[in-house]
């Protein structure tokens, strides 16, 4: 994709790109100019975006989809999106969200998100501290 093509080309090992696209005949050897499948595979992206700690466009999507959600149920604000998501009533399960007809709309993918990932955070309740 496009992110890991800029990565690549951004922060990738600048001298095996060159290397690799010595393609003329006076640059490479003749036993050289054979491609194998060695040739096509490209450099693997993650560790470049552990070592600059850039968050994938995915990850970046999970962030701010879950920052988001706590804002909206802690505060309660904007009372519009409030009104959207509906808590359980369940004991002991307060805070996790029932989720809307399946679709692609932020409600359901955000409920989704945050029902998975709510079991690693230490939100107990939703009330506000003072």
């Amino acid at each position: 994709n496009v992110q890991k093509r800029c990565m690549r080309i951004l922060f990738g090992n600048k001298e095996a790109y060159l290397e690799k696209f010595k393609t003329c005949s006076r640059a490479r050897p003749f036993h050289e100019q054979i491609l194998g499948p060695e040739f096509f595979v490209k450099e693997h992206t993650k560790p470049l975006f552990k070592k600059h700690s850039i968050m994938t466009v995915h990850n970046q999507y999970y962030y701010h989809t879950l920052s988001e959600i706590i804002k909206i149920l802690k505060h309660r604000t904007p009372i519009s999106l409030f009104n959207l998501f509906e808590l359980s009533h369940r004991p002991g399960k307060e805070t996790l969200l029932i989720y809307p007809q399946p679709s692609d709309s932020f409600t359901y993918r955000s409920s989704v998100l945050w029902n998975n990932s709510r079991s690693k955070t230490a939100y107990a309740d939703f009330s506000e501290s003072v």
